[in-house]
C-alpha cells in the first residue's frame, strides 16, 4: 500500500507541482485595519457560538505551531480543490480523448481546457490562508495572499463556531469569523485546521486554550502539545519564521525531553500536594489554590492523588460512629471533629465533582447530595 501511494503522490506532483506555504507578513498584526463594516453572515447559517469553557477538563490534541508571541492557524482554501480539479479533469480527460478520438479531434481535447486551468491555478498558488493571533499585540489577522487582502481586528472581535459538515459522513468543524470585514466583502467565514472537535466541549476546549494564549493577564496554558512546542522554541531560540519560512519542527529527541521534564516538575508536585493533605497544612483555600496554579499537565495526576486520599477520608464520616481518618492521628491533635468534617466536605465536593465529570464510571463515595 506504501508503495502504492509514493506512486500516486508522484504522479500528483508530476501534474500539480509540489505543495507550496505563502506564508503572512508577520507584522500584519501591528496594527488593526481602519476601514471596515460590520459582517453579514446570518445567524441561523453560523452554527453553535463557542463560548470558552470554565475548566479544562479535557486534553486534546491540537496544531501548536507559535512561538509564544505569535500563533499560526491553517485554514482551509482553495489551493487543494485546484490540485484535485487539475487531477480529476486530466484523468476524465484520458478518458474522454480515447472516446472522442475517432469522431473529433476538437471535442477529444475538449476536457483539456479546464485541466490545464486547474493545472495553473495549483502551480502558480499556494496555500495562502491563515489566521495570525498576537499575544503580544491582542490582535489577530486573518491573511489572505498579500496585505491588500488581508483584515486584522482586536481578538474581542473574533468569534468560534463549532458547525457540522459532510465528510464521509456527519462531522464537525471549527470555523473563526470576525464581526468586522473589508468593505468589499460580506464576511469571513473561515474553516480552520486547529484541532479536531466531534463534540460541543471539545470545541469549548480548543477555544479556551487559544483565549487564554491571547490574555496577557494569565499565563500561556501549560496543556499538553502546547508545552512541548514551548519548550522546544525556548530551548533553542526560535521565532515563528524559523518554524514556518524556516521549517523548524520539534523533533522526537525534544518532544521525549520535555515530556521527561513535566513528568519530573509533576513528581514535585505531587508530592508538595500529598503534604498538603496531611493535617499540619489542611487548609482547604490552600489547597484548591494550589491545585488551581500547577501547569494543566500536573492537574490529572493532583487530581487524582485528591481523590484517593479525601475517599479515605470520607469513609469515616459516613461510618456509623464517625471517626477520624486513623491513617493521620494528627487529625486528633489540631482539629475537632466539626473542624475536620467540615473542611473534608469541602474538598470532597470541590475535587469529586472534578474527578466525576472527566471520570463519569469512576465509583467512590460521593459528597455531591
Amino acid at each position: 500500500m506504501k508503495y502504492i501511494l509514493k506512486i500516486l503522490g508522484f504522479i500528483n506532483w508530476l501534474i500539480v507541482g509540489p505543495s507550496r506555504d505563502l506564508w503572512p507578513d508577520w507584522r500584519c498584526t501591528e496594527t488593526v485595519t481602519r476601514v471596515t463594516k460590520p459582517s453579514r453572515k446570518r445567524e441561523k447559517w453560523r452554527g453553535n457560538m463557542v463560548t470558552p469553557k470554565e475548566r479544562y477538563l479535557r486534553q486534546l490534541s491540537l496544531h501548536t505551531r507559535t512561538d509564544g508571541k505569535q500563533w499560526l492557524v491553517r485554514c482551509n482554501s482553495n489551493y487543494i480543490s485546484h490540485q484535485v480539479n487539475a487531477v480529476m479533469w486530466l484523468l476524465f480527460g484520458a478518458l474522454w480523448f480515447f472516446i472522442f478520438y475517432d469522431f473529433h479531434m476538437g471535442i477529444a481535447l475538449l476536457p483539456l481546457i479546464p485541466a490545464l486551468y486547474y493545472n495553473y491555478r495549483a502551480r502558480a498558488s499556494g496555500e495562502d490562508t491563515w489566521i495570525v493571533f498576537d499575544r503580544t499585540t491582542g490582535n489577530v489577522c486573518f491573511w489572505k495572499r498579500d496585505a491588500k487582502h488581508s483584515l486584522t481586528v482586536p481578538f474581542e472581535k473574533v468569534n468560534c463556531y463549532w458547525i457540522e459538515v459532510f465528510r464521509r459522513g456527519v462531522s464537525h468543524s471549527l470555523y473563526f469569523m470576525p464581526t468586522e470585514n473589508l468593505p468589499n466583502e460580506r464576511h469571513r467565514w473561515w474553516q480552520v485546521m486547529f484541532g479536531a472537535a466531534t463534540r460541543y466541549d471539545e470545541a469549548q476546549y480548543l477555544w479556551r486554550v487559544l483565549t487564554d494564549f491571547m490574555d496577557q493577564s494569565k499565563p500561556i496554558p501549560a496543556v499538553p502539545g502546547l508545552s512541548h512546542q514551548l519548550y522546544f522554541v525556548e530551548k533553542h531560540g526560535y521565532t515563528i519564521k524559523d518554524l514556518t519560512e524556516g521549517e523548524k519542527e520539534i523533533t522526537l529527541e525534544d518532544f521525549e525531553e520535555a515530556e521527561d521534564e513535566f513528568k519530573r516538575i509533576t513528581s514535585d508536585l505531587d508530592e508538595e500536594f500529598g503534604r498538603m493533605l496531611e493535617p499540619e497544612c489542611f487548609d482547604v483555600d490552600t489547597i484548591i489554590a494550589f491545585y488551581n496554579s500547577v501547569p494543566r499537565y500536573a492537574q490529572q495526576s493532583l487530581l487524582s492523588t485528591a481523590a484517593a486520599r479525601l475517599e479515605i477520608y470520607v469513609i469515616g464520616l459516613e461510618a456509623e460512629n464517625p471517626y477520624m481518618c486513623p491513617l493521620f492521628p494528627e487529625f486528633k491533635k489540631l482539629f475537632t471533629f466539626d473542624e475536620y468534617k467540615t473542611r473534608v466536605e469541602a474538598l470532597a465536593d470541590y475535587f469529586f465533582k472534578i474527578h466525576k465529570e472527566l471520570n463519569p464510571s469512576y465509583s467512590y463515595v460521593d459528597r455531591s447530595d
